[in-house]
């Protein structure tokens, strides 16, 4: 490659990267935040995604703005954009996922018999995987995103079992 293409190549990739941007720049974001229950109990240690429904004009946008927060002892959260750590969420339709901290792994732990150590995932796929959770985010914002999950055979993850995840 001959050292003039090469800046060529350079101004292309920075004006490409700067037309993209991370999207919540060019998004109406609005202060989100609430409660997360499991059968009428505060449920700490989970992380509540929202994830933008897009259209195809919008798709780019939206697309780089997820907001996620992550559940205190009463199972409160605020959310910020994932890539900018700007406050809230994006204003509109927003799927929304909940996981518990230590079912985040990409991969499960397995033990020598093929297990997964981590045991079932207490919080059901339709919460997470296959979500049903669905905010509509006002303009004005919200202090109500409230979920009220159910699994009755819920069991809060034994934290001695995990000592290196924050359950």
């Amino acid at each position: 490659m001959s050292n003039f293409l090469i800046p060529r190549w350079f101004l292309m990739i920075v004006t490409l990267v700067g037309l993209t941007g991370c999207g919540s720049n060019n998004v109406k974001l609005a202060s989100v935040s609430g409660t997360v229950t499991m059968n009428g109990e505060p449920l700490p240690g989970t992380t509540v995604l929202f994830r933008p429904r897009t259209t195809e004009g919008d798709s780019e946008l939206k697309g780089a703005a997820e907001s996620y927060g992550k559940t205190d002892e009463q199972g409160r959260y605020e959310l910020a954009v994932v890539m900018t750590g700007d406050n809230g969420a994006v204003v509109g339709p927003n799927d929304v996922i909940i996981t518990l901290d230590v079912f985040e792994e990409i991969l499960p732990s397995y033990d020598s018999s093929g297990k997964d150590r981590r045991g079932p995932n207490p919080i059901p796929a339709e919460y997470n995987s296959k979500t049903t959770l669905k905010f509509d985010v006002p303009p004005e914002g919200a202090e109500n995103a409230d979920f009220k999950l159910v699994n009755p055979d819920f069991k809060v993850p034994d934290k001695k079992a995990h000592p290196e995840k924050d359950v």
